[in-house]
């Protein structure tokens, strides 16, 4: 049999659709309806309580990231030290909200720190080493601080000492 290309003749942005007829055997689809195999598997998984089981297995694992985020690769510093970072981006098209409203107009720097983080310094520390959150809660007192981890239980410090801790995600 030989079939033939039709690809190379067509100028780009054209399609080409004719009925070739049947070139061979045809036969009936055999596998099950892909939809119907779902249902089917979902309907017995219903019953036999697999759904709920995977359900309750997920809010576990999702509840106890909340209270023990992973933590980050940073280490700690042999040597304090203060860096400033100026993270003021410029808009490169306008940016606009669902209602297609412009919330920045193309060429418009910004910086996400400047309103929410601006009066505050951030201190990185791991929550889990008692020196590090001594010192950052004596920090915190002082004012002027945010106090992020990388490392710890963020829920269970708040609860515990009644202000707030963040959790830095992933090093970003």
């Amino acid at each position: 049999m030989v079939i033939s290309c039709w690809a190379c003749c067509i100028p780009y942005g054209k399609s080409f659709a004719a009925n070739l007829g049947v070139q061979g055997s045809v036969y009936e689809i055999g596998e099950q309806n892909a939809l119907e195999w779902i249902t089917e598997r979902l309907t017995m998984m219903q019953a036999n309580g697999e759904i709920e089981f995977q359900n309750q297995k997920f809010k576990n694992q999702a509840l106890a990231t909340l209270e023990r985020p992973t933590p980050t690769h940073l280490k700690p510093t042999k040597h304090a030290r203060t860096s400033e970072k100026d993270l003021t981006i410029t808009v490169g098209t306008d940016i606009k909200d669902a209602n297609g409203k412009v919330i920045h107009k193309a060429g418009t720097r910004i910086n996400p720190l400047k309103n929410a983080w601006s009066s505050k310094s951030l201190i990185f520390f791991d929550g889990d080493d008692l020196k590090q959150l001594n010192w950052a809660l004596q920090e915190y007192k002082k004012g002027f601080v945010k106090l992020v981890l990388i490392k710890g239980a963020p829920l269970e410090l708040m609860r515990q000492y009644d202000i707030p801790f963040y959790f830095d995600q992933a090093g970003k």
